[in-house]
């Protein structure tokens, strides 16, 4: 009974601290403003949070969801370009509608995580390496590089592309990640200059 009623004032000051963050912005959002709108104390905050920035660590795992499901959904033989597309689509999916939170969000995620940690600890990237280790196996990869290690390339094209979109949104998003997809993918299939080159080296 006590653990739910954690879980409960956790989920209530999560979504509290989002509400303010959309409202007020990260930067300017007091904690008392979360604790006040989540009807909570300010030391219930800290309990369940270290700072304001966490919430948005939890935001961003939970903004993987929908890319998750859909990249489940592949056949375990789906090809390369439909594997990149199918992660491009699910992360416009989330991220069109929270283009007020994206940059703080993945600017906070690079601050209090590391890109040296275990792939396993984000589920897209975890999905992501393996499928590049099936298509690496199929032959349909460059050789030049570990296949994980150019499926985090992938992944931080993919982040630049929303933050670059997030700061003068000229286009959808859709469109944004399709053309940032299409560019890596160029460059990452066997069959053109760029990757003839790179395996002569």
């Amino acid at each position: 009974m006590r653990e739910k009623q954690r879980e409960e004032t956790r989920r209530r000051l999560y979504l509290a601290a989002l509400e303010v963050f959309r409202r007020d912005g990260v930067a300017a959002c007091r904690i008392d403003d979360i604790a006040q709108k989540a009807e909570v104390s300010r030391a219930a905050f800290y309990f369940h949070f270290p700072t304001k920035e966490h919430v948005l660590v939890d935001f961003l795992a939970e903004s993987e969801a929908p890319t998750v499901e859909r990249l489940n959904a592949l056949p375990p033989g789906a090809p390369f370009e439909q594997v990149l597309s199918t992660c491009a689509e699910g992360l416009a999916a989330f991220w069109k509608h929270e283009a007020k939170l994206l940059v703080d969000a993945l600017t906070t995620s690079l601050k209090v995580t590391t890109v040296l940690e275990d792939r396993d600890s984000g589920a897209v990237r975890a999905f992501m390496a393996n499928r590049f280790r099936e298509l690496a196996g199929r032959g349909e990869l460059v050789t030049a590089v570990p296949p994980e290690v150019l499926s985090d390339f992938f992944i931080s094209y993919m982040l630049v592309a929303l933050i670059s979109w997030a700061g003068a949104p000229t286009t959808s998003l859709e469109q944004t990640l399709e053309a940032s997809m299409q560019l890596f993918l160029h460059g990452a299939r066997p069959s053109t200059p760029m990757a003839a080159g790179l395996k002569k080296k």
